[in-house]
Formats: structure tokens, C-alpha cells, sequence
């Protein structure tokens, strides 16, 4: 069984974008992530737009509570990327998360914690339109 929880990186697949993240110099990881096709949205590429959308609010100095350290890391030693550009992607993608052609969503759902899920994947969202 694979790691399952209500942070953002508490899922395998946002760990394993995250190796790929560490491995990079440049946004491109993020620019994957978020650029997703309209229709369904597999869970891991929902997973993967809301690590990219916290790493984002990490690079413009707003990581949120749980941000793994090394995330912190990566985005430490890539302060001189502007992640600016990107910020309407990731609102819009998180968007489709947040949708109901989302299979992440519908697996939240079907758990006693999708509100506070819903509420924290909100936050995120809230945060990068307000930065």
C-alpha cells in the first residue's frame, strides 16, 4: 500500500514528481505538471499539479505548513527562478483538481476527510491568487 495522506506530499505520487523535481534546474518539472490535457484528470497528474502549485508559492517565499525539506532545498538553491508566469496555470489546474472530471477528487470523496482536504487544496489555490 502506498503513502496516502492530506498533505500535498503525503502521497507517493507527489514524492516520486518531487524526485524528478530535484533532479532539474530549471521550471520545466512545474511546466509538466501543469500543463494538462481538458477532459478527466488522472489522480497522479492531480497530484502532481498541486505539488507543483505549493512549489510555486515556495519559490515567491510563501511555502505552506509541511513543505518537505527537500523541496526546501530545491527551492533554495533555485531562488533566482521566477515562478510568476506560472501562477495562472496552477490556479487553473488546480481548478480541474478540484473538478468533477478529477479522479483525485472523487477519491477524496469517497473519505471522511475530503472537506478538510477540499478546504486545505482551496487554501492553496487561494494563496497563489492572492501572491
Amino acid at each position: 500500500m502506498g503513502a496516502w495522506g492530506l498533505k500535498t506530499f503525503e502521497n507517493d505520487d507527489a514524492s516520486d514528481w518531487l524526485y524528478d523535481l530535484e533532479e532539474s534546474n530549471d521550471l520545466s518539472v512545474i511546466e509538466e505538471a501543469l500543463d494538462i490535457e481538458s477532459g478527466y484528470l488522472e489522480s497522479p497528474d492531480g497530484c502532481n499539479v498541486l505539488a507543483a502549485a505549493e512549489v510555486i508559492l515556495a519559490l515567491l517565499g510563501k511555502p505552506r505548513l509541511g513543505f518537505p525539506e527537500n523541496a526546501a532545498r530545491w527551492v533554495n538553491n533555485h531562488k533566482s527562478l521566477d515562478p510568476t508566469p506560472l501562477k495562472r496555470s496552477a490556479v487553473n489546474a488546480i481548478t480541474c483538481v478540484l473538478s468533477d472530471e478529477s479522479e483525485l477528487k472523487e477519491l477524496w470523496q469517497e473519505s471522511e476527510e475530503f472537506d478538510e482536504w477540499k478546504k486545505d487544496v482551496n487554501e492553496t489555490k487561494i494563496q497563489l491568487e492572492s501572491s
